[in-house]
């Protein structure tokens, strides 16, 4: 596929008109929930992922990746008036933007993560495109067995890279794998495990599974969250600066972008661990690294380029091998799996559209971004001030009158609720909800692709994972696991160190006073 086709067809859709306003309502939503302390990008995206269903399969995809990339602008906006990061990944944003902002320098605070959210989301949109086609190429390489071994690498990957105990992972993926066997049979088509529940015969729905781990749970966790809204500002007195004041942070904004990009495109990685690597990265090559942590334009310019640039990154293994890149990225293949999409090396030739669709959506919401996003950014500090119960009851709702609307079905309803008080206990136990709910975007597909493998070598299991890119995808994911594995390893025994430290402190040492 030519490397211009995606790019041309992704802007013809900028005409249409249903795609247009797809675009502005994603990116306007995005913008307003990622400016909601709390409110992260798997919520801003789960609440909107049921109305979606009434929309074309375009207009779907380009709504959810504008929310996406909204979201990781406006998060920007509490963090740098408030203090208070609107996600995990602008963290690094509040502890700079606000020392900017208490300084009085609340423009140049703003005019910083604008430039450095745009210009990261649009050259960012490019590199999609240039990783994407590629692996589009291989579509004619992947049968069975290597569309298993794929399955395998993005349950790995999430497993591996996302929490701090891989064991937890994995029998949370096993979770997950379990409610895939709910259902008929993908082979025979024959029931198992119904218990007979009349509605389970046609198996558990993605949607309404996902929703309820990632974003319901998410819904509960926040609700029991406290925050002080007393005191915050209602005003600032902001101009847009002199570009003179912006051009050094010019640097930390391309490396940002390079290793938002790289970072992102790893599944299970995200904006997180982009923004901090992008964050350390510029103060290392800054002339003025005492700056940082105390009110520095380049650690703010680094940390948004990052993470907006992540999205981007994000989508390559989503779209391009059907390895969702992150929490938010399952979710999308969900709401794909609804309208009939399958994500992978397939993709682009059997439903092209979807990928200009996603590059409508990545570079769409950038030019958007440049155009509205400084006065975005300057209207939306009473939205960081809204009732924060009265918002997420309004989020609960919305999630569950789109999930009933999805078959008209009330246990559709309970399933979610019951998984969302799963996910809750999960998560507040340390058991990664993205590895269960990928495991359940991937599982049917993982068991299909299995059984029809081990047909097609006569059952001879030597030779399905013998196959050279079957044994060589195989191989990653077994390392990635071994990864994981060590790091959580290490973790045990730092903790068990400061147990040691802890409880010696407590028990105290004997004098040597005589």
């Amino acid at each position: 596929m030519d490397l211009l086709q995606p790019l041309i067809g992704g802007v013809s859709l900028f005409i249409v008109p249903s795609v247009a306003v797809a675009l502005i309502g994603g990116m306007l939503w995005g913008s307003i929930a990622g400016a909601m302390p709390g409110f992260n990008q798997t919520l801003a995206v789960g609440v909107m992922v049921p109305f979606t269903f009434a929309m074309g399969p375009i207009e779907a995809v380009a709504f959810l990746v504008a929310i996406g990339v909204g979201v990781s602008y406006g998060n920007s906006i509490p963090a740098i008036l408030v203090g208070l990061p609107g996600t995990p990944s602008a963290v690094l944003t509040a502890l700079d933007g606000h020392a900017l902002h208490k300084r009085g320098e609340s423009g140049l605070a703003l005019a910083t993560s604008y430039f450095a959210a745009v210009s990261g989301q649009f050259v960012s949109s490019f590199f999609f495109i240039l990783m994407v086609v590629p692996l589009s190429q291989l579509a004619y390489h992947f049968l069975a067995p290597e569309l298993f071994a794929l399955h395998m690498l993005g349950i790995t990957a999430i497993v591996s890279l996302t929490g701090k105990n891989v064991i937890k992972g994995v029998l949370a993926a096993a979770l997950g794998f379990g409610l895939t066997m709910i259902g008929p049979d993908p082979i025979g088509n024959n029931p198992r495990f119904t218990f007979g529940i009349p509605e389970l015969r046609s198996g558990l729905q993605i949607v309404p599974v996902a929703l309820g781990l990632l974003a319901v749970s998410e819904i509960i966790r926040s609700a029991r969250q406290a925050h002080d809204w007393h005191g915050l500002a209602q005003s600032f007195s902001a101009r847009f600066p002199r570009w003179s004041r912006l051009q050094r942070t010019v640097p930390a904004v391309a490396g940002g972008t390079v290793i938002g990009m790289l970072v992102g495109s790893i599944p299970g990685m995200g904006g997180s661990p982009a923004a901090a690597v992008a964050y350390q990265q510029a103060q290392l090559i800054s002339k003025t690294p005492e700056e940082f942590g105390h009110g520095s334009i380049e650690g703010v310019a680094a940390n948004e380029a990052a993470q907006n640039a992540a999205q981007s990154g994000e989508m390559v293994p989503t779209l391009g091998l059907g390895i969702p890149g992150s929490d938010t990225m399952v979710l999308l293949l969900g709401a794909l799996s609804i309208h009939g999409i399958v994500p992978g090396p397939l993709l682009a030739q059997q439903t092209p559209e979807m990928l200009h669709a996603a590059v409508a959506g990545l570079l769409g919401t950038a030019i958007l971004l440049a155009i509205f996003g400084w006065g975005i950014a300057r209207s939306l500090l009473r939205v960081a001030t809204l009732n924060r119960p009265a918002v997420l009851a309004c989020a609960l709702a919305l999630t569950i009158v789109g999930v009933y609307a999805l078959r008209q079905s009330l246990f559709d309803v309970t399933v979610m609720m019951t998984c969302s008080f799963v996910g809750y206990f999960m998560l507040r136990y340390g058991y990664s909800t993205a590895a269960a709910a990928i495991a359940v975007v991937l599982g049917a597909g993982a068991e299909r692709s299995l059984r029809t493998g081990l047909n097609l070598t006569s059952n001879d299991l030597l030779a399905f994972v013998g196959r050279p890119i079957t044994a060589t995808i195989l191989i990653i994911a077994f390392l990635i696991l071994c990864y994981g594995i060590r790091g959580t390893i290490r973790q045990a025994r730092i903790a068990r160190a400061l147990e040691a430290v802890a409880t010696q402190q407590n028990l105290g040492t004997p004098s040597d006073d005589r």
